[in-house]
C-alpha cells in the first residue's frame, strides 16, 4: 500500500540563499499542523542548499533543483506545484517564516468554507528606523491587510500568507515570469485568480513574519543571517512575541493616524481621486498597478531586476 498524500504542499522558492533557507524550513517543522509535504525548488541553486536541508533528515523534505535560473519565483513556484500532491498549497518565501498556528488556521478555514484561497495578515520585519534605538535587530510593520477585509487590487499580499486549494492552482494556470508583467509574479497570478471568480479569503490574524530582502542590503551577499537568528529565537523563546509585534505596529498606526488628522496628506486626496481610474482599469482586467510600474520602471521585469542588484542575489 502506497503512502496517503499530505493535505498540504508547501512550496519554498529558494536561491543561494542557505542561511535564510533553514529558519523558513525550521519554522514549517515548527507548525502546529503536521499532514505536510515541504517542496524546496532550487533556482539553479550553486550553493551549499542541498546539504543544508539534507541536514534536516525529514522525509516530509525534497529537494529540486532546476537546471536554468528562471530569476525570480515563477519558474520555482510552478516546478512546486507541478510536484505536489496536496489537497491544499501554501508558499513560503525561503526568507519568510511561518508562525506556528499559520497552516492551521487557513487550512481549518478552506475545510469549512467555500473559500479558495485564504490568506493571513503578515508581520514585516525591517531594519530600525534609527541604529541603537531599540535592544530589537529590527521593527515590524503589518501587511496583507485589505480594506474591509475583502481583496483589494491595491493591496500586496505575500504568497507566504496564502493556502489554496490545489484545484485553484489547476484553474488559474501557472505564474508568469517577471519579463511578461510591470507587476510582480505573485500578484499578477493572485489578480488573475480574482479575475477568474476564485473566492478569495482573508483571515485576521497574525500568520507570517516577512523578511524583505530588498530591506536589508546585500542580504543574498552576507553569509549570516542575524536578523533571522533572531526572530526564531524570540519565536522559540517569548510567549508573548505576538503581542509585542502586534502592539509596536498598533502605536504606529494610531500615531500615523493621529498626523494625518492634524495635517492630511496629499496622497489621501490622490487615492479618492485614482479611485475610478483603478476601476476603469479593473475592469478591463489591467492590474491596477501596472501602468504606475509602467512609467516608473520604464520596462517589465525591472522589479526582479533592482531587487537583484539590491539584495547582491546577481
Amino acid at each position: 500500500m502506497g503512502t496517503a498524500a499530505p493535505a498540504v504542499s508547501v512550496v519554498i522558492a529558494t536561491y543561494n540563499r542557505s542561511q535564510a533557507l533553514r529558519h523558513a524550513i525550521q519554522s514549517v517543522l515548527n507548525a502546529s499542523f503536521t499532514d505536510w509535504e515541504l517542496l524546496v525548488i532550487g533556482d539553479a541553486c550553486t550553493d551549499d542548499t542541498a546539504e543544508t536541508i539534507a541536514a534536516f533528515a525529514d522525509p516530509r523534505i525534497r529537494f529540486d533543483n532546476l537546471p536554468v535560473r528562471c530569476g525570480d519565483q515563477s519558474g520555482p513556484n510552478n516546478r512546486g506545484i507541478e510536484l505536489s500532491c496536496g489537497r491544499y498549497i501554501a508558499f513560503l518565501n525561503h526568507d519568510d517564516i511561518h508562525l506556528p498556528g499559520h497552516l492551521a488556521a487557513c487550512v481549518a478555514e478552506l475545510e469549512a468554507s467555500a473559500a479558495d484561497l485564504v490568506w493571513t495578515a503578515c508581520a514585516q520585519a525591517v531594519p530600525p528606523a534609527k541604529a541603537g534605538a531599540s535592544d530589537r535587530p529590527c521593527r515590524f510593520e503589518l501587511s496583507g491587510i485589505p480594506p474591509d477585509s475583502v481583496y483589494s487590487a491595491q493591496v500586496f499580499y505575500s504568497a507566504s500568507s496564502w493556502v489554496l486549494r490545489a484545484s485553484l492552482a489547476a484553474t488559474v494556470g501557472p505564474w508568469e515570469d517577471h519579463h511578461r508583467s510591470y507587476a510582480s509574479p505573485s500578484q499578477a497570478w493572485l489578480f488573475r485568480a480574482w479575475r477568474c471568480g476564485a473566492a478569495l479569503r482573508f483571515l485576521p490574524i497574525l500568520g507570517v513574519i516577512v523578511v524583505p530582502a530588498g530591506d536589508w542590503p546585500f542580504s543574498y551577499a552576507r553569509k549570516a543571517c542575524p536578523e533571522h537568528e533572531w526572530l526564531s529565537r524570540w519565536i522559540r523563546d517569548d510567549p508573548k512575541y505576538r503581542e509585542c509585534i502586534l502592539e509596536e505596529t498598533a502605536m504606529r498606526v494610531a500615531a500615523l493616524r493621529m498626523s494625518r488628522v492634524c495635517f492630511p496628506p496629499m496622497r489621501t486626496v490622490a487615492r479618492v481621486l485614482l479611485r475610478p481610474v483603478f476601476a476603469a482599469l479593473v475592469a478591463l482586467g489591467i492590474y491596477p498597478l501596472s501602468p504606475y510600474f509602467a512609467i516608473v520602471q520604464h520596462r517589465r521585469g525591472e522589479q526582479a531586476r533592482r531587487h537583484r542588484r539590491k539584495t547582491g542575489s546577481d
